[in-house]
């Protein structure tokens, strides 16, 4: 895909997730914000409701503390004033005059001194239950007065209406006790109090006293649950949102002064908010939108001018000078900004690239054999120090064989004059000798068997680098288990007891690689000879070296990665960039610097790589060590003649 096609196909990808994350901020942040307010409008309305009913019994209270502070009443309710209910309670007046329902006055014992339940509307005298009895128990919630200054509000289910009261205890005119009886006064809360209610409020207000209506409120599914605020008088449930589609819908149920509930209300909000914030968020998109429009062709158009057509001349330059391979050629772009100074620079490069190019064809073949001899000197460094050791250890140890006096005692043993006890001595003593030499003998022998080995090892390096100056490398399938196992027996002793090697399960039981065995034995080597080295500079004793392993995938292809992890002194951070490097180290020491670059071009030219973790000065090191599976051999038809060239580059 052209630059051009992928600046238009950024710019309209920029564009849609502009408009897309417009949308999903007004959807996911604005329009909710309406909803809110919508649904916290639905829930005020709703208190304003309830709270018209609690002023229904604010309105009642002046009435029964002026009837119930009242020495009148305070004798009526004595016995000593029989006079007064003929005086004062002409019911239909009276009520009528009140506004109100229900009128009682109950002496301390719960007997109703008087009372009486009028229908306002048709003057009918009504029977309210319990509350047009002769008397209350003791124990109910209107007798309950705890002091002087007591007041009990609430609402009371009856056959006709649920009916508001106000009850407070009978006192003289100057409030004075102690409590004589309770003084009620109650309105019922009928439709019509409800529809006066929702004119007086504005709005729609819906009572139902059904029993399935307050089973179905406490089952029904709700968009939303709002605390209530209970009042002094009026307990209420919480608040229940139900959306529907052109209005909020608020319902509560109201519980009477037993705590039982006995009407749910419903209070109907308008979706006025949402609908009119839903018009200006159609309205802002499709402004962007055609905002947007314009703002993305006056950028393409800025960018064409700008940066594709002197982009699109200096590729067309590049690919002139590639496919002619002309090095002669120049742009000679005349531009202040960028990419005047990428034209320029490009030429500039090009110079360098004839320059170097003549400079690279003189040193390729020098650079190569002297990189390919360091590695092979360093690999045979490392193999004959061990040897070298071994050696001077058997030299020393012969050393110490008791040979003069074995041929001390052979000669006493020749000599006729030597006398029995001596001649016994000398047996025991030779007999002694022999079996010290036997062991030492034997000890010898495995040592230059080992010696042998390592010789074969300096055989194979510099028979496997004669065979790579000639031809490839045959690749096999290699367990790499046995190959660490192999590497851990060739070192040195000195650094063998320095370390304490871990072949886990895992690097165990991964299967096979695709690789030469010569080679990955000296990559494997050079990592625990420097593991070894940087747990020796750390001062611990024995260190711990870690062979861990998984399957990875690298560009498609199915490799296998062994993680070397030990806890040495670690790599320090500036270094990592270099580590691979020809010639690099930290050990301060003549011939250190090609282990670990010769190592990196083994794996890189058998198909693999390595790497170093950063873990940090302190913290140990992680070599990582990637290759291929043995199943790419099946996989690619590749078998054990498949060849790789160019280990050195």
């Amino acid at each position: 895909m052209s630059l051009t096609r992928k600046v238009i196909t950024i710019v309209t990808i920029v564009f849609l997730l502009s408009a897309l994350a417009s949308f999903g901020i007004q959807q996911i942040f604005i329009m909710p914000s309406f909803m809110e307010l919508e649904k916290e409008t639905a829930v005020k309305n709703a208190e304003r409701a309830l709270g018209a009913i609690d002023r229904e019994l604010d309105q009642i209270t002046p009435s029964v503390s002026d009837w119930a502070y009242w020495t009148d009443t305070y004798d009526y309710v004595k016995g000593e004033n029989p006079d007064y209910a003929e005086e004062n309670f002409d019911v239909g007046d009276t009520l009528a005059g009140l506004g109100m329902n229900f009128l009682a006055i109950y002496d301390i014992a719960g007997k109703a001194v008087w009372s009486q339940a009028l229908n306002l509307e048709t003057e009918e005298t009504l029977e309210l239950e319990k509350l047009s009895a002769t008397e209350l128990p003791v124990n109910h919630p209107l007798l309950q007065h705890k002091n002087l200054e007591s007041v009990v509000k609430g609402i009371i289910n009856t056959s006709y209406a649920p009916l508001l009261v106000v009850a407070k205890p009978i006192l003289t005119n100057d409030r004075k006790g102690p409590i004589a009886g309770t003084f009620v006064l109650g309105r019922f809360l009928d439709k019509a109090a409800v529809q006066r209610i929702g004119e007086l409020t504005r709005l729609p207000i819906t009572a139902k006293t059904a029993a399935v209506e307050i089973a179905k409120l406490q089952t029904i599914s709700t968009n939303s649950t709002v605390p209530a605020n209970p009042s002094e008088g009026i307990k209420h449930s919480d608040f229940k949102l139900v959306e529907a589609v052109s209005r909020w819908q608020v319902l509560s149920t109201i519980s009477d002064i037993f705590g039982q509930p006995i009407l749910t209300f419903q209070i109907d909000t308008p979706r006025n908010i949402s609908a009119q914030g839903a018009r200006a968020v159609n309205q802002t998109q499709w402004i962007l939108a055609a905002t947007g429009m314009l703002m993305m062709l006056v950028l393409w158009k800025l960018l064409q001018y700008t940066i594709l057509q002197p982009i699109a001349r200096l590729t067309e330059h590049a690919l002139v000078i590639g496919k002619n391979d002309n090095l002669q050629e120049r742009l000679d772009l005349q531009r202040e900004d960028e990419v005047g100074v990428l034209a320029r620079t490009f030429d500039q490069m090009v110079d360098r690239l004839a320059e170097t190019r003549r400079r690279l064809i003189d040193q390729s073949y020098h650079s190569g054999i002297a990189e390919m001899a360091s590695g092979v000197l360093h690999n045979i460094g490392n193999a004959i120090t061990p040897l070298n050791i071994r050696l001077s250890t058997l030299q020393q140890e012969l050393k110490t064989a008791p040979l003069r006096e074995m041929e001390m005692a052979a000669a006493e043993l020749a000599d006729p004059a030597t006398t029995p006890d001596r001649r016994a001595d000398l047996i025991q003593f030779v007999e002694l000798a022999g079996a010290e030499m036997a062991g030492l003998i034997r000890d010898s022998q495995e040592k230059l068997a080992t010696a042998i080995l390592h010789l074969g090892q300096v055989q194979e390096i510099l028979t496997d680098q004669q065979r790579f100056s000639r031809s490839a490398r045959v690749i096999e399938p290699i367990d790499m288990a046995a190959v660490i196992k192999d590497a851990e027996a060739g070192l040195n002793p000195e650094l063998k007891d320095t370390l304490d090697i871990e072949i886990t399960a895992s690097a165990a039981e991964i299967g096979a690689v695709a690789g030469s065995r010569a080679a990955l034995q000296q990559v494997v080597a050079n990592l625990l000879i420097n593991a070894a080295e940087s747990i020796q500079s750390a001062g611990i004793v024995p260190g711990h070296v870690t062979v861990t392993a998984e399957y990875e995938e690298s560009q498609g292809q199915t490799m296998v990665g062994f993680r070397f992890t030990d806890n040495g002194s670690g790599i320090d951070p500036e270094y990592y960039g270099r580590l691979f490097e020809r010639g690099f180290s930290t050990k301060n020491r003549e011939g250190s610097g090609y282990g670990l670059h010769w190592s990196a071009n083994t794996i890189q030219a058998l198909g693999g790589r390595i790497s170093a973790e950063r873990d940090g000065i302190g913290r140990g090191a992680c070599m990582h060590l990637l290759l291929p599976s043995a199943e790419t051999l099946v996989q690619n038809s590749i078998g054990t003649a498949e060849v790789l060239d160019g280990l050195s580059n």
